[in-house]
C-alpha cells in the first residue's frame, strides 16, 4: 500500500485511539506538571475490528514475467499464460476454459475492449489481441462471435473476429450528470471483456479499466473531462446498458505509463511485463494505482492521486458502487512471477 494511503482498518483504529487520547487527556485536568509520560501511558492494546469475509472480497490477480518483453518484441505465448494465469486466479476456477465458461454466456457475442491511445507507444495490443481471441478460441468462444474495439482493422481481418461496429446509435440516454448517445456496438454485443492500458493521465489521474470504457463509449467524450472526470465516469458505467454486460477487466499492463498521458512519451513507459485481471474494475484500478505509484516513488515522483492516493473518479465509482477501493475488501494475489 502507498505510503500515506489508510486502509478502512487503520482509519477506524485512528478513531478509536482519538477517543481514547480524548477521554485520557479531559482526566488529567491540573495535572500540568506531571511528566507526560505518566500521564499518558502507552496502550497495551490496539482497538480492531474483525477479519473480512473472502467472500466479501474483489480479487485481482496480478501475475508478472519478465521474459515477456525482448526489447521492442514480446514473447506471444507468454502474453498468453499471463492472461489465463490470471483469468484462473481472479475467477477462482482450474483452468482459463473453465474461466471464460464462468464469465461467457454460451451465446454472448463478445466485445473486446482495447485502448487506441497510446498504443503505438506502447506496442502491445496487437499480440494481446491475437492471445486473448486465441484464449476465448480455446474456450469455444468463436472468432466470429468477437468483435475487437479500437485495434486497427487488420488486426481484426488477420483474427477473422466479428466487423467491428462503429458510430453512435439510438437516442440520447441520461446518466445523470449528462445525457449521450451510446456506441453502436452495444446493440450488438452482449458481453464486454475490457482491455486497458495500465497508465496515468494529465487529467483524470489514471487511465484504467473504468476510463477505457467510460469516455468511449459516448459521443461527446470532451465535455466530461471537468473535475478530473468525477462523477461522470462512475455514472456512464452505471448506465443498465453498459453495466449489465461487463464481465471481466484484464489490465495489459505488459508495458506501462507512469507519468503523463493519455498519450505517453518514451521516457514514462516502463516495461512491466505483467496483467492484471478482476471482475471488479475499481478493484483492479485501485491496484494498478500502487504499482503505478510504487514505480513513480523510485523515480522520485509525487504520488498520483496526492499523499492519500486517491483518485476522484475511482472514488465516485466506489460511492456508486460499481466496485470497492477499500483495501480490507482487495484480495491482491501476487505478484506471481513466472
Amino acid at each position: 500500500m502507498p505510503s500515506g494511503r489508510m486502509s478502512r482498518r487503520g482509519f477506524l483504529r485512528s478513531l478509536a485511539g482519538a477517543a481514547l487520547s480524548s477521554a485520557a487527556g479531559s482526566s488529567l485536568a491540573g495535572a500540568a506538571t506531571r511528566p507526560v509520560e505518566e500521564a499518558l501511558p502507552p496502550l497495551a492494546t490496539m482497538p480492531t475490528i474483525g477479519p473480512v469475509s473472502q467472500a466479501a472480497k474483489s480479487v485481482v490477480a496480478d501475475v508478472r514475467a519478465a521474459e515477456v518483453i525482448a526489447g521492442l518484441k514480446l514473447h506471444e505465448q507468454l502474453v498468453l499464460e499471463l492472461i489465463e494465469e490470471g483469468l484462473q486466479i481472479a475467477t477462482g476456477t482450474r483452468s482459463a476454459r473453465d474461466a471464460w465458461h464462468k464469465l461467457i454466456k454460451p451465446d454472448d457475442v463478445v466485445a473486446v475492449k482495447f485502448n487506441h491511445v497510446g498504443a503505438r507507444e506502447l506496442r502491445t495490443n496487437e499480440v494481446f489481441a491475437a492471445q486473448m481471441v486465441a484464449s476465448l478460441g480455446r474456450a469455444g468462444i468463436a472468432p466470429e462471435r468477437i468483435m475487437l474495439v479500437e485495434v486497427p482493422p487488420s488486426v481484426a481481418r488477420n483474427l477473422k473476429t466479428r466487423p467491428c461496429v462503429f458510430g453512435w446509435s439510438g437516442g440520447k440516454v441520461s446518466f445523470g450528470s449528462g445525457e449521450e448517445e451510446l456506441a453502436a456496438f452495444l446493440q450488438e454485443v452482449t458481453a464486454i471483456v475490457n482491455v486497458p492500458f495500465m497508465k496515468t493521465h494529465n487529467i483524470a489521474g489514471m487511465s484504467g479499466c473504468l476510463k477505457n470504457l467510460s469516455h468511449a463509449l459516448i459521443r461527446r467524450p470532451a465535455l466530461y473531462h471537468a473535475d478530473a472526470c468525477s462523477p461522470f465516469v462512475g455514472d456512464i458505467l452505471a448506465l443498465p446498458q453498459i453495466r449489465s454486460k461487463l464481465r471481466v477487466h484484464v489490465v495489459n499492463a505488459i508495458r506501462a505509463v507512469m507519468d503523463g498521458g493519455p498519450e505517453p512519451s518514451p521516457d514514462s513507459i516502463w516495461p512491466h511485463g505483467g496483467v492484471l485481471v478482476s471482475t471488479d474494475p475499481v478493484a483492479a484500478d485501485s491496484v494498478a494505482l500502487e504499482i503505478i505509484n510504487e514505480q513513480r516513488a523510485g523515480k522520485g515522483l509525487e504520488p498520483v492521486g496526492g499523499a492519500q492516493a486517491v483518485i476522484p473518479h475511482v472514488r465516485a465509482a466506489a460511492a456508486r458502487g460499481l466496485g470497492t477501493d477499500d483495501q480490507d475488501y482487495i484480495d491482491w494475489i501476487g505478484p506471481r512471477r513466472f
